[in-house]
């Protein structure tokens, strides 16, 4: 059981890291994405500056309320994007996008949240964490 053990926590460490889980408030990073949203979220984009990346879960299933990746800041502004499938190349169809102009206050991040809104999916963002998440 303990060989077990010892070679399968590796393995389950990497899958909640790959996962996107909810990691909370911990993340060490200078933007973080959180969903408050029971909305299909399959990918996040940042599109900065001077460079962009991407995160989803490794099954490329969509994310759970409470789910958050963090992400390392380029130069401001920065659009955030949201998808409900994969993208690859071409970005289309976006359920929802935020541009934020200004990097935040030094020593604080980023906090962009997706909820639920009346006209659809909407974007917020924040130096504090969001509550209820």
């Amino acid at each position: 059981m303990k060989k077990w053990f010892c070679a399968a926590l590796p393995a389950l460490m990497l899958a909640g890291i790959l996962s996107g889980c909810g990691c909370g408030n911990d993340i060490e990073a200078d933007l973080v994405f959180v969903n408050d949203s029971d909305a299909g979220i399959v990918e996040v984009v940042v599109d900065f500056q001077d460079q962009n990346g991407g995160s989803r879960n490794a099954d490329s299933s969509p994310l759970r309320r409470g789910d958050s990746f963090g992400f390392e800041a380029g130069a401001y502004p920065v659009t955030v994007y949201v998808y409900g499938k994969v993208v690859g190349d071409a970005a289309e169809g976006a359920l929802a996008q935020l541009t934020i102009q200004k990097a935040p206050p030094e020593g604080e991040r980023w906090y962009v949240t997706a909820r639920d809104g009346g006209g659809g999916l909407a974007l917020t963002a924040d130096t504090r964490w969001p509550e209820g998440v």
